[in-house]
């Protein structure tokens, strides 16, 4: 987006995305939108070849990553929009602060861009990047989220967008991460992600853009209760697939 870099980051390129831009003839883009489903890691995609290849059919480039430690959504989700380690940002276990360190989208701001979060009201989304000088809307439920963020795609007032969606966490922590009720949650992340693009693509033709599938941490079953959890270093809560796309 031709925005500098957050003060703190010291994370790498994402190469694949990078060439999948100049494959497309674009350097920069105009429009973002990054839809970030809770805990749906690579362990849901190896379960489900077939959410693996509606995901993909809607963004192709797919970049193989490793959350940050402890895998609890407020550390990862502070890591994803610094671009800082934990030990950078200062949320270093499940608590949610509000973060005083810059962000991406304190980056965005100073370039003139505008952002804006849709999340669940009162998930970490919707709370640690508050007080910055863009616009929050915070739903009472994934379907409103998705509602809104069609709403925002449509009006076409921001640059970027991040829509952050909470089900398949609820319902794995109900009952475990591969559990029918848990596993027809993440489909419809999938078919959220598939309407959010559509929408995406009719509002932001002639723009050059990105969507994104970026989800912040797997899962595992706990032996001892049974029921889904996360937060060790282990490949189910670590390994996550993020899903790229520059639609033309």
């Amino acid at each position: 987006m031709g925005v500098p870099r957050p003060e703190l980051s010291g994370s790498g390129r994402l190469e694949e995305v990078l060439r999948a831009g100049e494959a497309a003839g674009i350097s920069e883009v105009e429009r973002c939108l990054i839809y970030a489903p809770d805990a749906v890691g690579k362990h849901v995609f190896d379960r489900c070849p077939g959410l693996l290849a509606k995901t993909r059919g809607v963004a192709p480039v797919i970049e193989r990553l490793r959350s940050v430690f402890p895998p609890k959504t407020p550390v990862c989700f502070a890591s994803m929009f610094t671009g800082a380690s934990p030990e950078a940002h200062g949320i270093r276990a499940y608590e949610r602060p509000v973060l005083e360190c810059d962000t991406l989208f304190d980056a965005l701001i100073r370039a003139g861009k505008r952002p804006a979060i849709v999340s669940v009201e009162d998930a970490s989304a919707d709370v640690i990047f508050r007080g910055r000088s863009m616009d929050y809307f915070s739903e009472p439920s994934d379907g409103d989220v998705t509602s809104r963020a069609i709403e925002l795609i449509e009006s076409d007032r921001h640059d970027f967008i991040l829509a952050y969606h909470q089900e398949y966490d609820d319902l794995l922590h109900e009952s475990e991460p591969f559990a029918g009720d848990a596993l027809a949650a993440a489909s419809r992340h999938a078919a959220a992600f598939a309407r959010l693009v559509e929408v995406a693509r009719e509002r932001w033709a002639g723009k050059p853009y990105l969507v994104a599938f970026a989800p912040d941490h797997g899962a595992h079953v706990d032996p001892e209760t049974g029921r889904g959890t996360h937060g060790d270093d282990i490949p189910g809560d670590m390994e996550v697939l993020h899903f790229f796309s520059f639609p033309r």
